[in-house]
């Protein structure tokens, strides 16, 4: 009588072994999985996009940092603070969430969406200041020197061209090899009259990213041509 309960006992342990090792394979292989496409995630980072695609905010926080950090020298993004993108750049601040915090003054942003190629950026506190000010429009009241990077270059519409909704139906691109960007005091704004505003060349050339009156222009100096990769080799 006690035989076939201790079988079916049995049965069930045997089966419950069998599920058990079941559930651990399925979460193994998903972790797994999930590895490798986290891995191929962050190495879309800085690889050059596949034609006929755009810039996109749809990647893991740790994807948008390494994207972030690829766009300055090692010097200044390794204490440099990252934040992302808010999901409207004309509402609130010129940032959205920080995803690393910093130390020295700097901070990295990812790639604006909606471009034909990456163009992350880091700035200084001044760029920054100028930054939030371009973006809402205002006066930025600049009183001092700033800098921002830009070592992956960028893709913009034109001198001035108000943003399209859909990148697609831009009919040009103008394409911008790695370059650093230098904003004046308003004092000094007369040192930049008669440079260059040709996007095409790939000479320095100056923009003001917004029409609104008193917008303070900045220089950008391409160290590149377009397609190409700066490679900073450390001291050994």
């Amino acid at each position: 009588m006690q035989w076939p309960l201790g079988r079916a006992r049995c049965r069930r342990k045997e089966g419950e072994a069998v599920m058990t090792k079941s559930v651990l394979y399925r979460a193994i292989g998903l972790i797994a999985i999930s590895s490798i496409a986290h891995a191929e995630d962050l190495s879309t980072a800085t690889a050059p996009l596949p034609p006929g695609t755009f810039t996109t905010s749809a990647y893991s926080d740790d994807w948008k940092i390494v994207n972030a950090l690829s766009a300055g020298p090692t010097s200044i993004t390794d204490h440099a603070t990252v934040v992302d993108w808010p999901l409207n750049l004309k509402d609130g601040p010129p940032h959205g969430r920080v995803l690393r915090q910093g130390s020295n003054g700097w901070t990295c942003m990812p790639d604006v969406p909606g471009r034909p190629q990456h163009n992350p950026m880091c700035v200084d506190g001044t760029m920054m200041k100028w930054v939030k000010a371009t973006l809402a429009g205002e006066k930025p009241n600049i009183d001092r020197v700033g800098l921002s990077y830009m070592l992956m270059g960028e893709a913009r519409q034109g001198q001035n061209a108000p943003t399209t909704k859909d990148p697609t139906e831009v009919k040009e691109w103008f394409y911008i090899g790695p370059h650093v960007m230098v904003v004046l005091p308003d004092s000094a704004r007369d040192a930049l009259r008669e440079i260059n505003q040709d996007l095409s060349n790939n000479e320095p050339y100056t923009t003001v990213l917004n029409s609104s009156a008193g917008s303070t222009p900045i220089w950008v100096i391409p160290v590149a041509k377009n397609g190409s990769r700066i490679k900073e080799e450390l001291p050994k």
